[in-house]
């Protein structure tokens, strides 16, 4: 049974309500589950939402898998003490605030390195050719 089938199953009230709000007439009410399905798929996400508002298990899925914002994040006011513990949170980050001052030597010096390599084995292979070939 898919999603929209248990939907229209468990609440034909919303379903019909649901349908009806995007313009559309139901012509038979024993396939409202069918008619949910065709209706996200010409209408998209707005009606995707508005199916999932009837959903009659939203709240034990909102419960389980929506996100959950703990009072000191909500706190976050934007002044130099709670950026502060914002930089804190992510310092075990490699440089996840971006470029700021932390360089890479080693990966820079390696890129610096194999770049003169092939530099001087390009000149180094055209050096040769033309030698050849007089």
């Amino acid at each position: 049974m898919s999603d929209y089938n248990d939907i229209a199953k468990r609440n034909p009230q919303g379903s019909v309500a649901v349908i009806s709000s995007f313009g559309y007439e139901i012509l038979d009410r024993s396939n409202l589950g069918q008619s949910l399905n065709e209706l996200v798929a010409q209408e998209g996400e707005p009606a995707l939402r508005k199916v999932m508002e009837i959903h009659p298990d939203k709240d034990v899925i909102l419960e389980l898998f929506g996100t959950n914002i703990s009072n000191e994040d909500k706190k976050d006011c934007g002044c130099s003490s709670c950026s502060s513990k914002h930089k804190e949170r992510n310092e075990h980050y490699m440089n996840a605030t971006g470029n700021e001052g932390v360089t890479n030597t080693n990966s820079m010096t390696l890129a610096h390195q194999t770049n003169v390599i092939l530099v001087v084995a390009t000149l180094f292979i055209a050096t040769a050719l033309i030698l050849k070939n007089k």
